[in-house]
Protein backbone atom coordinates (compact mmCIF):
# COMPACT_ATOMS: atom_id res chain seq x y z
CA UNK A 1 0.00 0.00 0.00
CA UNK A 2 1.03 3.60 -0.58
CA UNK A 3 -0.11 4.99 2.75
CA UNK A 4 0.29 8.77 2.96
CA UNK A 5 -0.59 11.40 5.58
CA UNK A 6 -4.15 12.65 5.71
CA UNK A 7 -5.00 16.34 5.32
CA UNK A 8 -7.88 18.22 6.88
CA UNK A 9 -8.43 20.03 3.58
CA UNK A 10 -9.19 16.79 1.72
CA UNK A 11 -12.93 16.92 2.30
CA UNK A 12 -13.11 20.62 1.42
CA UNK A 13 -11.29 20.09 -1.87
CA UNK A 14 -13.32 16.97 -2.64
CA UNK A 15 -16.62 18.76 -1.91
CA UNK A 16 -15.62 21.63 -4.19
CA UNK A 17 -14.62 19.20 -6.93
CA UNK A 18 -17.89 17.28 -6.67
CA UNK A 19 -19.90 20.50 -6.76
CA UNK A 20 -18.04 21.73 -9.86
CA UNK A 21 -18.49 18.34 -11.55
CA UNK A 22 -22.21 18.36 -10.76
CA UNK A 23 -22.65 21.81 -12.31
CA UNK A 24 -20.76 20.70 -15.42
CA UNK A 25 -22.70 17.45 -15.74
CA UNK A 26 -26.10 19.15 -15.35
CA UNK A 27 -25.29 22.01 -17.72
CA UNK A 28 -27.45 21.84 -20.83
CA UNK A 29 -29.61 18.98 -19.54
CA UNK A 30 -32.72 20.98 -20.48
CA UNK A 31 -31.55 23.03 -23.45
CA UNK A 32 -29.71 20.28 -25.38
CA UNK A 33 -32.08 17.75 -27.01
CA UNK A 34 -31.89 14.06 -26.32
CA UNK A 35 -29.16 12.55 -28.46
CA UNK A 36 -30.49 10.12 -31.03
CA UNK A 37 -30.91 7.27 -30.82
CA UNK A 38 -30.28 5.75 -27.39
CA UNK A 39 -31.29 8.59 -25.09
CA UNK A 40 -34.89 8.87 -26.38
CA UNK A 41 -35.33 5.10 -26.21
CA UNK A 42 -34.52 5.13 -22.49
CA UNK A 43 -36.49 8.29 -21.76
CA UNK A 44 -39.65 7.17 -23.58
CA UNK A 45 -39.50 3.68 -22.05
CA UNK A 46 -39.25 5.21 -18.57
CA UNK A 47 -42.17 7.52 -19.28
CA UNK A 48 -44.31 4.62 -20.49
CA UNK A 49 -43.56 2.76 -17.27
CA UNK A 50 -44.60 5.82 -15.30
CA UNK A 51 -47.82 6.33 -17.26
CA UNK A 52 -48.88 2.69 -17.25
CA UNK A 53 -47.96 1.98 -13.65
CA UNK A 54 -46.26 -1.22 -14.82
CA UNK A 55 -42.77 -1.01 -13.34
CA UNK A 56 -41.93 -4.59 -14.29
CA UNK A 57 -42.05 -4.90 -18.09
CA UNK A 58 -40.02 -2.31 -20.05
CA UNK A 59 -41.80 -1.18 -23.23
CA UNK A 60 -41.17 1.34 -25.99
CA UNK A 61 -44.31 2.51 -27.78
CA UNK A 62 -46.08 -0.55 -26.42
CA UNK A 63 -43.48 -3.04 -27.68
CA UNK A 64 -41.16 -4.99 -25.37
CA UNK A 65 -37.84 -3.24 -24.80
CA UNK A 66 -35.43 -6.17 -24.49
CA UNK A 67 -32.15 -4.29 -24.52
CA UNK A 68 -31.85 -3.54 -20.79
CA UNK A 69 -33.28 -4.65 -17.44
CA UNK A 70 -35.30 -2.12 -15.44
CA UNK A 71 -33.15 -0.25 -12.89
CA UNK A 72 -32.29 2.64 -15.19
CA UNK A 73 -35.98 2.98 -16.07
CA UNK A 74 -36.97 2.96 -12.40
CA UNK A 75 -34.51 5.73 -11.60
CA UNK A 76 -35.57 7.83 -14.57
CA UNK A 77 -39.29 7.45 -13.94
CA UNK A 78 -38.73 8.37 -10.28
CA UNK A 79 -37.07 11.59 -11.42
CA UNK A 80 -39.88 12.17 -13.93
CA UNK A 81 -42.47 11.70 -11.20
CA UNK A 82 -40.89 14.60 -9.31
CA UNK A 83 -39.82 16.86 -12.17
CA UNK A 84 -42.06 15.84 -15.05
CA UNK A 85 -41.29 13.83 -18.18
CA UNK A 86 -38.50 16.10 -19.38
CA UNK A 87 -35.02 15.42 -20.78
CA UNK A 88 -33.37 16.80 -17.65
CA UNK A 89 -35.39 14.43 -15.47
CA UNK A 90 -34.33 11.48 -17.64
CA UNK A 91 -30.68 12.55 -17.42
CA UNK A 92 -30.63 13.33 -13.70
CA UNK A 93 -30.05 9.73 -12.48
CA UNK A 94 -26.95 9.43 -14.66
CA UNK A 95 -25.50 12.58 -13.11
CA UNK A 96 -26.24 11.36 -9.58
CA UNK A 97 -24.73 7.93 -10.31
CA UNK A 98 -21.59 9.46 -11.83
CA UNK A 99 -21.08 11.81 -8.88
CA UNK A 100 -21.65 8.93 -6.44
CA UNK A 101 -19.06 6.86 -8.30
CA UNK A 102 -16.54 9.72 -8.15
CA UNK A 103 -17.12 10.08 -4.41
CA UNK A 104 -16.66 6.34 -3.81
CA UNK A 105 -13.49 6.33 -5.90
CA UNK A 106 -12.09 9.22 -3.85
CA UNK A 107 -12.81 7.53 -0.51
CA UNK A 108 -11.40 4.18 -1.64
CA UNK A 109 -8.20 5.59 -3.16
CA UNK A 110 -7.66 7.74 -0.08
CA UNK A 111 -7.94 4.64 2.11
CA UNK A 112 -5.24 2.85 0.13
CA UNK A 113 -2.88 5.65 -0.92
CA UNK A 114 -3.63 8.94 0.81
CA UNK A 115 -5.07 12.31 -0.11
CA UNK A 116 -2.97 13.45 -3.03
CA UNK A 117 -3.46 10.43 -5.24
CA UNK A 118 -7.15 10.29 -4.32
CA UNK A 119 -7.79 13.90 -5.36
CA UNK A 120 -5.81 13.53 -8.56
CA UNK A 121 -7.63 10.29 -9.37
CA UNK A 122 -11.08 11.86 -9.13
CA UNK A 123 -9.93 14.98 -10.96
CA UNK A 124 -8.55 12.91 -13.84
CA UNK A 125 -11.57 10.62 -14.00
CA UNK A 126 -14.21 13.34 -13.63
CA UNK A 127 -12.70 15.50 -16.40
CA UNK A 128 -12.05 12.70 -18.90
CA UNK A 129 -14.18 12.76 -22.02
CA UNK A 130 -15.95 9.45 -21.42
CA UNK A 131 -16.85 10.25 -17.80
CA UNK A 132 -18.32 13.65 -18.71
CA UNK A 133 -20.38 12.11 -21.50
CA UNK A 134 -21.72 9.24 -19.39
CA UNK A 135 -22.80 11.69 -16.67
CA UNK A 136 -24.74 13.79 -19.19
CA UNK A 137 -26.54 11.00 -21.10
CA UNK A 138 -29.67 9.19 -19.92
CA UNK A 139 -28.32 5.71 -20.62
CA UNK A 140 -27.30 2.82 -18.35
CA UNK A 141 -23.55 3.30 -18.22
CA UNK A 142 -23.21 5.75 -15.32
CA UNK A 143 -25.52 3.59 -13.21
CA UNK A 144 -23.57 0.47 -14.11
CA UNK A 145 -20.32 2.29 -13.31
CA UNK A 146 -21.49 3.07 -9.79
CA UNK A 147 -22.39 -0.54 -9.03
CA UNK A 148 -19.21 -1.95 -10.61
CA UNK A 149 -17.09 0.55 -8.62
CA UNK A 150 -18.74 -0.67 -5.39
CA UNK A 151 -17.93 -4.25 -6.34
CA UNK A 152 -14.33 -3.41 -7.23
CA UNK A 153 -13.83 -1.57 -3.93
CA UNK A 154 -15.08 -4.63 -2.04
CA UNK A 155 -12.73 -6.89 -3.99
CA UNK A 156 -9.82 -4.53 -3.31
CA UNK A 157 -10.50 -4.55 0.44
CA UNK A 158 -10.74 -8.36 0.47
CA UNK A 159 -7.53 -8.65 -1.54
CA UNK A 160 -5.59 -6.21 0.65
CA UNK A 161 -6.80 -7.84 3.88
CA UNK A 162 -5.73 -11.27 2.68
CA UNK A 163 -2.22 -10.05 1.82
CA UNK A 164 -1.85 -8.83 5.41
CA UNK A 165 -3.37 -11.88 7.01
CA UNK A 166 -6.41 -9.95 8.20
CA UNK A 167 -10.14 -10.31 7.81
CA UNK A 168 -11.82 -7.82 5.47
CA UNK A 169 -14.60 -5.61 6.85
CA UNK A 170 -17.79 -7.63 7.40
CA UNK A 171 -19.81 -5.43 5.08
CA UNK A 172 -17.72 -6.19 1.99
CA UNK A 173 -19.49 -9.50 1.37
CA UNK A 174 -23.10 -8.21 1.32
CA UNK A 175 -22.02 -5.00 -0.44
CA UNK A 176 -20.28 -6.94 -3.21
CA UNK A 177 -23.16 -9.31 -3.88
CA UNK A 178 -25.84 -6.65 -3.60
CA UNK A 179 -23.92 -4.39 -6.02
CA UNK A 180 -23.48 -7.32 -8.40
CA UNK A 181 -27.21 -8.01 -8.32
CA UNK A 182 -28.07 -4.37 -8.90
CA UNK A 183 -25.53 -4.19 -11.73
CA UNK A 184 -27.15 -7.27 -13.24
CA UNK A 185 -30.61 -5.72 -13.31
CA UNK A 186 -29.05 -2.58 -14.72
CA UNK A 187 -27.27 -4.09 -17.72
CA UNK A 188 -27.60 -7.87 -17.65
CA UNK A 189 -24.80 -10.44 -17.31
CA UNK A 190 -21.90 -8.18 -18.40
CA UNK A 191 -20.94 -7.09 -14.83
CA UNK A 192 -20.40 -10.73 -13.85
CA UNK A 193 -17.98 -11.07 -16.75
CA UNK A 194 -16.20 -7.84 -15.77
CA UNK A 195 -15.58 -9.01 -12.20
CA UNK A 196 -14.55 -12.50 -13.28
CA UNK A 197 -12.13 -11.09 -15.82
CA UNK A 198 -10.71 -8.74 -13.17
CA UNK A 199 -10.13 -11.69 -10.83
CA UNK A 200 -8.51 -13.71 -13.62
CA UNK A 201 -6.14 -10.92 -14.68
CA UNK A 202 -5.21 -10.26 -11.06
CA UNK A 203 -4.53 -13.96 -10.61
CA UNK A 204 -2.12 -13.89 -13.55
CA UNK A 205 -0.35 -10.83 -12.14
CA UNK A 206 -0.05 -12.44 -8.70
CA UNK A 207 1.38 -15.68 -10.04
CA UNK A 208 3.86 -13.76 -12.19
CA UNK A 209 4.83 -11.61 -9.20
CA UNK A 210 5.32 -14.65 -6.97
CA UNK A 211 7.83 -16.12 -9.41
CA UNK A 212 6.41 -19.63 -8.89
CA UNK A 213 5.57 -20.11 -12.56
CA UNK A 214 2.30 -20.58 -14.42
CA UNK A 215 2.84 -24.32 -14.65
CA UNK A 216 2.79 -24.71 -10.86
CA UNK A 217 -0.72 -25.87 -9.81
CA UNK A 218 0.04 -25.11 -6.18
CA UNK A 219 0.78 -21.51 -7.08
CA UNK A 220 -2.61 -21.16 -8.74
CA UNK A 221 -4.38 -22.55 -5.68
CA UNK A 222 -2.36 -20.35 -3.36
CA UNK A 223 -3.11 -17.15 -5.26
CA UNK A 224 -6.80 -18.03 -5.54
CA UNK A 225 -7.14 -18.68 -1.83
CA UNK A 226 -8.27 -15.17 -1.03
CA UNK A 227 -11.36 -15.70 -3.18
CA UNK A 228 -12.83 -17.47 -0.15
CA UNK A 229 -13.50 -13.99 1.28
CA UNK A 230 -16.29 -13.70 -1.29
CA UNK A 231 -18.20 -16.30 0.77
CA UNK A 232 -20.07 -17.77 -2.18
CA UNK A 233 -22.47 -19.73 0.04
CA UNK A 234 -23.63 -16.50 1.63
CA UNK A 235 -23.25 -14.31 -1.45
CA UNK A 236 -25.25 -16.35 -3.94
CA UNK A 237 -28.40 -16.30 -1.78
CA UNK A 238 -27.95 -12.52 -1.37
CA UNK A 239 -27.64 -12.20 -5.14
CA UNK A 240 -30.79 -14.27 -5.56
CA UNK A 241 -32.74 -12.10 -3.10
CA UNK A 242 -31.72 -8.97 -5.05
CA UNK A 243 -32.63 -10.19 -8.54
CA UNK A 244 -35.39 -12.73 -7.85
CA UNK A 245 -38.34 -10.37 -7.23
CA UNK A 246 -38.05 -8.76 -10.64
CA UNK A 247 -37.20 -12.04 -12.39
CA UNK A 248 -40.27 -13.70 -10.91
CA UNK A 249 -42.57 -10.81 -11.78
CA UNK A 250 -41.26 -10.49 -15.33
CA UNK A 251 -41.64 -14.25 -15.76
CA UNK A 252 -45.28 -14.03 -14.70
CA UNK A 253 -46.16 -10.96 -16.79
CA UNK A 254 -44.01 -11.59 -19.88
CA UNK A 255 -42.86 -15.24 -19.94
CA UNK A 256 -40.44 -14.88 -22.85
CA UNK A 257 -38.73 -11.70 -21.67
CA UNK A 258 -35.80 -13.23 -19.73
CA UNK A 259 -35.05 -15.71 -22.50
CA UNK A 260 -35.06 -12.89 -25.02
CA UNK A 261 -32.76 -10.74 -22.85
CA UNK A 262 -30.19 -13.52 -22.58
CA UNK A 263 -30.52 -14.17 -26.29
CA UNK A 264 -29.80 -10.47 -26.89
CA UNK A 265 -26.73 -10.68 -24.63
CA UNK A 266 -25.54 -13.74 -26.56
CA UNK A 267 -26.03 -11.90 -29.84
CA UNK A 268 -23.98 -8.95 -28.51
CA UNK A 269 -21.09 -11.37 -28.01
CA UNK A 270 -21.01 -12.64 -31.57
CA UNK A 271 -23.04 -10.32 -33.83
CA UNK A 272 -23.28 -6.72 -34.87
CA UNK A 273 -26.31 -5.30 -33.10
CA UNK A 274 -27.80 -2.18 -34.72
CA UNK A 275 -24.66 -1.75 -36.80
CA UNK A 276 -22.31 -1.52 -33.80
CA UNK A 277 -20.22 -4.60 -34.50
CA UNK A 278 -16.50 -3.88 -34.15
CA UNK A 279 -13.40 -6.12 -34.02
CA UNK A 280 -11.17 -6.45 -30.93
CA UNK A 281 -9.03 -3.34 -30.48
CA UNK A 282 -11.91 -0.95 -31.14
CA UNK A 283 -11.83 0.54 -27.63
CA UNK A 284 -8.03 0.80 -27.72
CA UNK A 285 -8.28 2.79 -30.96
CA UNK A 286 -10.68 5.23 -29.29
CA UNK A 287 -8.67 5.69 -26.10
CA UNK A 288 -7.03 8.96 -27.18
CA UNK A 289 -10.48 10.51 -27.44
CA UNK A 290 -12.32 8.76 -24.63
CA UNK A 291 -9.55 9.47 -22.10
CA UNK A 292 -8.78 12.94 -23.44
CA UNK A 293 -7.12 15.14 -22.18
CA UNK A 294 -5.25 12.59 -20.05
CA UNK A 295 -4.48 10.17 -22.88
CA UNK A 296 -1.19 11.97 -23.50
CA UNK A 297 0.07 10.35 -20.28
CA UNK A 298 -0.91 6.79 -21.26
CA UNK A 299 2.61 5.58 -22.22
CA UNK A 300 3.93 6.93 -18.92
CA UNK A 301 0.99 5.41 -17.03
CA UNK A 302 1.51 1.94 -18.50
CA UNK A 303 5.27 2.00 -18.00
CA UNK A 304 5.04 3.30 -14.42
CA UNK A 305 2.34 0.80 -13.45
CA UNK A 306 4.32 -2.12 -14.83
CA UNK A 307 7.47 -0.94 -13.09
CA UNK A 308 5.66 -0.77 -9.74
CA UNK A 309 3.49 -3.86 -10.14
CA UNK A 310 5.01 -5.30 -6.95
CA UNK A 311 2.81 -2.84 -5.00
CA UNK A 312 -0.50 -4.53 -4.32
CA UNK A 313 -2.74 -1.51 -4.94
CA UNK A 314 -1.02 -0.87 -8.29
CA UNK A 315 -1.42 -4.52 -9.23
CA UNK A 316 -5.09 -4.49 -8.33
CA UNK A 317 -5.70 -1.26 -10.28
CA UNK A 318 -4.03 -2.83 -13.31
CA UNK A 319 -6.40 -5.80 -13.09
CA UNK A 320 -9.43 -3.56 -12.46
CA UNK A 321 -8.53 -1.70 -15.64
CA UNK A 322 -7.60 -4.64 -17.83
CA UNK A 323 -10.44 -6.94 -16.70
CA UNK A 324 -13.47 -4.89 -17.84
CA UNK A 325 -11.50 -3.68 -20.86
CA UNK A 326 -10.68 -7.17 -22.12
CA UNK A 327 -14.22 -8.32 -21.39
CA UNK A 328 -15.73 -5.64 -23.61
CA UNK A 329 -13.11 -6.06 -26.34
CA UNK A 330 -14.22 -9.68 -26.62
CA UNK A 331 -17.85 -8.66 -27.05
CA UNK A 332 -18.45 -8.07 -30.78
CA UNK A 333 -21.09 -5.36 -30.41
CA UNK A 334 -19.25 -2.28 -29.14
CA UNK A 335 -20.00 1.31 -28.18
CA UNK A 336 -17.46 3.68 -26.60
CA UNK A 337 -19.23 3.66 -23.19
CA UNK A 338 -18.93 -0.10 -22.77
CA UNK A 339 -15.44 0.13 -21.24
CA UNK A 340 -16.34 2.90 -18.79
CA UNK A 341 -15.88 0.64 -15.69
CA UNK A 342 -12.20 0.28 -16.66
CA UNK A 343 -11.55 4.02 -16.37
CA UNK A 344 -11.49 4.46 -12.55
CA UNK A 345 -8.52 2.07 -12.37
CA UNK A 346 -6.88 3.80 -15.33
CA UNK A 347 -7.41 7.22 -13.69
CA UNK A 348 -5.75 5.98 -10.51
CA UNK A 349 -2.76 4.58 -12.38
CA UNK A 350 -2.41 7.89 -14.24
CA UNK A 351 -2.66 9.82 -10.96
CA UNK A 352 -0.01 7.62 -9.39
CA UNK A 353 2.36 8.14 -12.33
CA UNK A 354 1.81 11.92 -12.24
CA UNK A 355 2.33 12.19 -8.49
CA UNK A 356 5.65 10.37 -8.88
CA UNK A 357 6.65 12.94 -11.50
CA UNK A 358 5.53 15.85 -9.31
CA UNK A 359 7.69 14.47 -6.50
CA UNK A 360 10.69 14.05 -8.83
CA UNK A 361 10.55 10.27 -8.37
CA UNK A 362 10.16 9.99 -12.14
CA UNK A 363 11.49 12.21 -14.92
CA UNK A 364 9.31 10.93 -17.73
CA UNK A 365 7.70 14.34 -18.33
CA UNK A 366 11.10 15.83 -19.09
CA UNK A 367 12.08 13.25 -21.69
CA UNK A 368 12.19 14.15 -25.41
CA UNK A 369 9.53 11.54 -26.16
CA UNK A 370 7.05 13.39 -23.97
CA UNK A 371 7.80 16.65 -25.78
CA UNK A 372 6.74 14.92 -28.98
CA UNK A 373 3.63 13.58 -27.21
CA UNK A 374 2.75 17.12 -26.11
CA UNK A 375 3.03 18.36 -29.68
CA UNK A 376 0.56 15.65 -30.73
CA UNK A 377 -1.72 16.61 -27.82
CA UNK A 378 -1.57 20.29 -28.79
CA UNK A 379 -2.48 19.51 -32.39
CA UNK A 380 -5.41 17.41 -31.13
CA UNK A 381 -6.58 20.26 -28.86
CA UNK A 382 -6.39 22.71 -31.74
CA UNK A 383 -8.27 20.23 -33.93
CA UNK A 384 -10.95 20.08 -31.24
CA UNK A 385 -11.13 23.87 -31.29
CA UNK A 386 -11.59 23.82 -35.07
CA UNK A 387 -14.23 21.07 -34.92
CA UNK A 388 -17.31 23.30 -35.34
CA UNK A 389 -15.94 24.77 -38.56
CA UNK A 390 -15.42 21.30 -40.01
CA UNK A 391 -19.11 20.71 -39.31
CA UNK A 392 -19.92 23.89 -41.21
CA UNK A 393 -17.83 22.74 -44.17
CA UNK A 394 -19.27 19.23 -44.27
CA UNK A 395 -22.92 20.20 -43.97
CA UNK A 396 -22.93 23.55 -45.79
CA UNK A 397 -25.46 24.46 -43.15
CA UNK A 398 -26.83 27.87 -42.35
CA UNK A 399 -28.31 29.46 -39.24
CA UNK A 400 -25.51 28.03 -37.14
CA UNK A 401 -24.44 29.45 -33.73
CA UNK A 402 -21.40 31.27 -35.11
CA UNK A 403 -20.92 33.11 -31.81
CA UNK A 404 -20.76 29.82 -29.94
CA UNK A 405 -18.40 28.41 -32.55
CA UNK A 406 -16.07 31.40 -32.12
CA UNK A 407 -16.17 31.15 -28.33
CA UNK A 408 -15.37 27.44 -28.49
CA UNK A 409 -12.51 27.92 -30.95
CA UNK A 410 -10.94 30.82 -29.05
CA UNK A 411 -11.23 28.85 -25.79
CA UNK A 412 -9.63 25.84 -27.46
CA UNK A 413 -6.69 27.88 -28.74
CA UNK A 414 -6.17 29.43 -25.30
CA UNK A 415 -6.50 26.00 -23.71
CA UNK A 416 -3.75 24.52 -25.85
CA UNK A 417 -1.54 27.61 -25.40
CA UNK A 418 -1.83 27.72 -21.59
CA UNK A 419 -1.13 24.01 -21.17
CA UNK A 420 1.85 24.24 -23.52
CA UNK A 421 3.14 27.33 -21.67
CA UNK A 422 3.24 25.56 -18.31
CA UNK A 423 4.76 22.49 -19.92
CA UNK A 424 7.72 24.48 -21.24
CA UNK A 425 8.02 26.19 -17.86
CA UNK A 426 8.28 22.65 -16.40
CA UNK A 427 5.46 23.40 -13.97
CA UNK A 428 3.92 20.03 -14.60
CA UNK A 429 1.41 20.05 -11.76
CA UNK A 430 0.02 23.41 -12.88
CA UNK A 431 -0.04 22.08 -16.45
CA UNK A 432 -2.11 19.10 -15.36
CA UNK A 433 -4.56 21.30 -13.46
CA UNK A 434 -5.14 23.40 -16.55
CA UNK A 435 -5.58 20.25 -18.63
CA UNK A 436 -8.56 19.15 -16.55
CA UNK A 437 -10.04 22.59 -15.93
CA UNK A 438 -9.66 23.50 -19.61
CA UNK A 439 -11.43 20.32 -20.69
CA UNK A 440 -14.34 21.10 -18.36
CA UNK A 441 -14.49 24.67 -19.68
CA UNK A 442 -14.58 23.48 -23.29
CA UNK A 443 -17.46 21.11 -22.54
CA UNK A 444 -19.27 23.91 -20.71
CA UNK A 445 -19.07 26.14 -23.80
CA UNK A 446 -20.40 23.33 -25.98
CA UNK A 447 -23.42 22.80 -23.74
CA UNK A 448 -24.05 26.48 -23.00
CA UNK A 449 -23.41 28.21 -26.34
CA UNK A 450 -23.14 25.63 -29.15
CA UNK A 451 -25.46 22.63 -28.76
CA UNK A 452 -28.54 24.58 -27.54
CA UNK A 453 -28.38 26.74 -30.68
CA UNK A 454 -27.35 24.05 -33.18
CA UNK A 455 -30.75 23.53 -34.78
CA UNK A 456 -29.61 20.62 -36.91
CA UNK A 457 -29.48 18.36 -33.86
CA UNK A 458 -32.90 19.58 -32.67
CA UNK A 459 -34.79 18.04 -35.59
CA UNK A 460 -36.99 15.69 -33.55
CA UNK A 461 -37.81 18.44 -31.07
CA UNK A 462 -38.71 20.93 -33.83
CA UNK A 463 -40.90 18.38 -35.62
CA UNK A 464 -42.64 17.53 -32.36
CA UNK A 465 -43.19 21.23 -31.67
CA UNK A 466 -44.84 21.52 -35.09
CA UNK A 467 -47.10 18.56 -34.35
CA UNK A 468 -48.02 19.92 -30.93
CA UNK A 469 -48.77 23.33 -32.44
CA UNK A 470 -51.07 21.63 -34.91
CA UNK A 471 -52.84 19.73 -32.12
CA UNK A 472 -51.16 16.32 -32.57
CA UNK A 473 -49.86 15.71 -29.05
CA UNK A 474 -49.87 12.64 -26.87
CA UNK A 475 -49.93 8.89 -27.06
CA UNK A 476 -53.60 8.90 -28.10
CA UNK A 477 -52.84 10.87 -31.29
CA UNK A 478 -51.18 8.46 -33.75
CA UNK A 479 -48.51 9.85 -36.05
CA UNK A 480 -46.85 7.72 -38.74
CA UNK A 481 -43.13 8.46 -39.22
CA UNK A 482 -42.13 7.37 -42.75
CA UNK A 483 -38.42 7.52 -43.58
CA UNK A 484 -37.73 9.19 -40.24
CA UNK A 485 -37.27 6.64 -37.49
CA UNK A 486 -35.73 8.70 -34.72
CA UNK A 487 -37.17 7.76 -31.30
CA UNK A 488 -36.70 11.35 -30.13
CA UNK A 489 -39.75 12.36 -32.14
CA UNK A 490 -41.91 9.93 -30.18
CA UNK A 491 -40.63 11.25 -26.85
CA UNK A 492 -41.11 14.93 -27.62
CA UNK A 493 -44.51 14.39 -29.30
CA UNK A 494 -45.80 12.55 -26.25
CA UNK A 495 -45.61 8.89 -27.27
CA UNK A 496 -47.93 8.70 -30.28
CA UNK A 497 -45.38 8.44 -33.10
CA UNK A 498 -44.78 5.02 -34.59
CA UNK A 499 -42.58 3.99 -37.54
CA UNK A 500 -44.62 1.87 -40.00
CA UNK A 501 -43.21 -1.59 -40.64
CA UNK A 502 -43.77 -1.11 -44.38
CA UNK A 503 -41.15 1.15 -46.00
CA UNK A 504 -43.72 2.02 -48.69
CA UNK A 505 -46.44 2.83 -46.19
CA UNK A 506 -48.32 5.41 -48.23
CA UNK A 507 -48.24 3.34 -51.42
CA UNK A 508 -49.20 0.03 -49.81
CA UNK A 509 -51.74 1.20 -47.23
CA UNK A 510 -55.29 2.25 -48.14
CA UNK A 511 -55.70 5.98 -47.47
CA UNK A 512 -58.60 5.19 -45.16
CA UNK A 513 -56.10 3.47 -42.86
CA UNK A 514 -53.64 6.36 -42.77
CA UNK A 515 -53.52 8.31 -39.53
CA UNK A 516 -54.39 11.98 -39.72
CA UNK A 517 -50.76 12.99 -39.18
CA UNK A 518 -47.72 11.74 -41.07
CA UNK A 519 -44.07 12.72 -40.85
CA UNK A 520 -42.06 11.85 -43.95
CA UNK A 521 -38.56 12.42 -45.28
CA UNK A 522 -38.18 14.75 -48.22
CA UNK A 523 -34.55 13.72 -48.65
CA UNK A 524 -32.66 12.40 -51.66
CA UNK A 525 -34.03 8.86 -51.44
CA UNK A 526 -31.02 7.31 -53.13
CA UNK A 527 -31.13 3.96 -51.33
CA UNK A 528 -33.34 1.16 -52.61
CA UNK A 529 -36.53 0.82 -50.62
CA UNK A 530 -36.45 4.35 -49.18
CA UNK A 531 -39.80 6.08 -49.18
CA UNK A 532 -39.35 9.83 -49.59
CA UNK A 533 -42.04 12.35 -50.36
CA UNK A 534 -40.78 12.78 -53.91
CA UNK A 535 -41.41 9.05 -54.54
CA UNK A 536 -45.07 9.21 -53.53
CA UNK A 537 -47.40 9.07 -56.57
CA UNK A 538 -49.21 12.35 -57.40
CA UNK A 539 -52.68 10.86 -56.84
CA UNK A 540 -51.71 10.05 -53.25
CA UNK A 541 -50.03 13.39 -52.68
CA UNK A 542 -53.36 15.08 -53.44
CA UNK A 543 -54.80 13.43 -50.35
CA UNK A 544 -52.25 15.12 -48.10
CA UNK A 545 -51.38 18.69 -47.16
CA UNK A 546 -47.91 19.82 -46.10
CA UNK A 547 -48.35 21.60 -42.77
CA UNK A 548 -44.70 22.10 -41.74
CA UNK A 549 -41.17 21.49 -42.96
CA UNK A 550 -37.94 21.19 -40.98
CA UNK A 551 -34.35 20.53 -41.95
CA UNK A 552 -31.79 18.72 -39.86
CA UNK A 553 -29.79 15.61 -39.06
CA UNK A 554 -31.51 12.31 -39.87
CA UNK A 555 -29.35 9.85 -37.97
CA UNK A 556 -31.26 6.83 -39.24
CA UNK A 557 -30.37 7.79 -42.83
CA UNK A 558 -26.61 7.56 -42.23
CA UNK A 559 -26.49 10.95 -40.56
CA UNK A 560 -27.67 12.88 -43.60
CA UNK A 561 -29.01 16.43 -43.53
CA UNK A 562 -32.56 16.12 -44.81
CA UNK A 563 -35.84 17.99 -45.13
CA UNK A 564 -38.64 16.38 -43.14
CA UNK A 565 -42.29 17.20 -43.80
CA UNK A 566 -45.27 17.17 -41.46
CA UNK A 567 -48.37 16.10 -43.44
CA UNK A 568 -52.05 16.17 -42.58
CA UNK A 569 -54.51 13.86 -44.28
CA UNK A 570 -57.18 15.85 -46.02
CA UNK A 571 -60.69 15.50 -44.70
CA UNK A 572 -63.20 13.68 -46.98
CA UNK A 573 -64.38 15.78 -49.87
CA UNK A 574 -61.51 18.24 -49.66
Amino acid sequence: MLLMPRSASFWTILAGSLLAATVLYLLGAHSVPLWERDEPWYAECSREMLRSGDWVVPRFLGELRLEKPPIIYWCQLAAMKVEGDTPEAARFPSTVAAIAAVFLIAVAVRHFTGDRRALWTVFIFATSGIAIACAKFCITDAMLLMFVVIGQICLALMYAANLRGKTPPWWTVPAFWISLGLAGITKGPQPVGMHLMTLFVLLLFDIAQSGEGFGNKAAWKKQMRWWRHLHWRIGLPILFVVVAPWLIEIRLRSPGFITAVFEKAKMHLSQSMEGHGKPPGYHAMLIFGTFFPWSVFLPMTIATAWKNRRIDVIRFAMAATAGPWLMMEIVYTKLPFYVLPAFPGLAFLTADALVRCFRKQSHYLQRPIFKFAMIVWTVAALGLAAGPWFFLTLTRANQLPVGGFLAFSVAGILYAAVVLFWFYRKRFEVMAVFMGVGMAFMIAILYAAVFPNLNYIHLSKRLADDLIRLGAYGKDVPVAAVGYGEPGLAFYQGGGVYPPSDDLFLQNTPPADWPRWIVISNGPGTEEGENDWKDVPPDLKKLLTIRAEEKGLNYAHNGRIEDILVLEKNSPGK
